[in-house]
């Protein structure tokens, strides 16, 4: 058998006429196996929230409206606040201030940097989030204080109504 030969039978009909089921019936099993993989992995939280979140939006098929996400996300912060998950909150309302501030076209790389270059940077304690985020983060060990949480999650508070995210009245109700 020569090299013609074995390169005819791999171009040859019948050789692709043969294989041809065998091929759809794979790429159906593929296609059901990487949707398979992104449902576990969106049931289990593997998924970071941001592109979970994205995923999210992009399946419910609704028109996209920052202000109706942002203020489902604060509901959530809420949730963990009544669940007594301090540090998750924390982390969670550090992104969120992140998304409103880059939302409102705040240039900057960190919180630190957006908050400064915002409209919001007279709100005592809204700078010390990043400080406490990023000692999270880095696992030190940050020691939760009551008084201190309480404070942060005010200044949160006020600065999404400055942006007009939740309404004045968004925390009494949760």
């Amino acid at each position: 058998m020569t090299v013609y030969d074995v390169l005819s039978f791999l171009e040859s009909q019948e050789l692709y006429d043969f294989l041809f089921p065998w091929k759809v019936v794979f790429l159906f099993v593929s296609v059901a196996f990487i949707f398979a993989i992104i449902y576990y992995y969106n049931r289990n939280g593997f998924l970071p929230n941001e592109a979970n979140r994205r995923i999210q939006d992009f399946l419910s098929f609704q028109r996209f409206d920052p202000k109706r996400i942002f203020q489902m996300r604060s509901k959530k912060i809420a949730s963990f606040l009544n669940k007594k998950n301090y540090k998750r909150a924390i982390l969670m309302m550090e992104e969120l201030l992140i998304d409103v501030l880059k939302n409102e076209n705040i240039k900057g790389d960190n919180l630190l940097e957006l908050i400064e270059n915002s409209s919001v940077s007279n709100i005592p304690e809204l700078k010390n989030i990043y400080t406490i985020s990023e000692e999270i983060k880095e696992g030190q060990g940050y020691i939760l204080n009551l008084e201190e949480l309480e404070r942060l999650f005010a200044s949160c508070e006020e600065a999404l109504k400055r942006f007009k995210i939740i309404p004045w009245f968004y925390f009494i109700f949760c």
